[in-house]
């Protein structure tokens, strides 16, 4: 990658940590499969139930993955009501 797109990226990254803890977003990832889960999921088929479960599930280790690897490389909030969600 370009110096210029990895330092976009790491300036996109350290913003965006910057504004969500990570606690905060597994909350909110949490949040949004429940509420779909109880809204939805009765009215779809055990594949569509499936494919929301392994996706919510990809997506909350990426993020438990990416903050163990960064953690000590990006100040992360570690209150969430310092956030705007």
């Amino acid at each position: 990658m370009e110096n210029h797109k990895q330092e976009r990226l790491r300036l996109l990254i350290n913003s965006f940590f910057k504004e969500h803890s990570f606690d905060e977003l597994m909350e909110v990832l949490y949040v949004l499969y429940r509420g779909w889960a109880l809204q939805v999921s009765i009215k779809v088929d055990r594949d569509e139930r499936l494919r929301m479960l392994m996706g919510y599930n990809d997506l909350k280790a990426f993020l438990e993955e990416f903050k163990e690897l960064y953690e000590s490389e990006i100040p992360i909030e570690k209150d969430a009501s310092q956030s705007g969600f």
